[in-house]
């Protein structure tokens, strides 16, 4: 039987802000139970998550579909509590809760502990919270977003993107070419 557990991430999760974590909790020799969280490190925490339990052969497809070796970091699975521990933690001090999922998804994570890892992360983008509308994210959401971060953060204590629509966008104004801060320590 492969490992019990195993945990992952995408490559470029901290280039860009948002990627998935991904928990594997083994059951058996053909059983294996999925915990996926959208962690965006900008802003929001937990954006989407999921949980789900299938046969081994079905996840090893599922899984290479969807996550190629190219686009993921195997990681230990404390570190990968960590991030979506933190990240949760960041984005309730901004005043915004986890995914409605993400309890369900997060049974995968029973007794593994964040404190076993040593990484450390910093969230946010230049020391300020950036919301990023995706796709899925409707006008009326983005706009009660900005608003929500305005409240809490001040007028220019936060950076945003809307879709389609730079400009009505704030982006970061200096050092635009440098790498984001949000980033796992090595």
């Amino acid at each position: 039987m492969p490992k019990k557990i195993e945990a992952f991430w995408n490559s470029n999760l901290f280039e860009v802000g948002i990627g998935n974590v991904v928990v594997a909790r083994y059951r058996s020799a053909t059983a294996i139970e999925t915990g996926v969280f959208l962690v965006d490190t900008y802003c929001l925490g937990v954006k989407d998550a999921y949980y789900n339990r299938t046969s081994l052969d079905e996840y090893e497809e599922m899984f290479e579909q969807v996550f190629p070796p190219e686009n993921r970091i195997p990681v230990a699975p404390a570190t990968a509590r960590k991030l979506v521990d933190e990240s949760i933690a960041y984005a309730r001090r901004l005043g915004f809760s986890p995914h409605r999922d993400y309890k369900k998804a997060a049974r995968v994570l029973g007794g593994i502990k964040a404190a076993d890892s040593d990484e450390t992360f910093v969230f946010g983008y230049k020391g300020k919270p950036f919301y990023v509308q995706s796709n899925h994210d409707s006008p009326e959401r983005a706009k009660r977003t900005i608003r929500h971060l305005e409240a809490r953060c001040g007028q220019d204590g936060f950076h945003y993107l809307l879709a389609g629509d730079l400009k009505d966008s704030r982006l970061p104004r200096s050092g635009e070419d440098e790498e984001p801060e949000t980033r796992r320590a090595d």
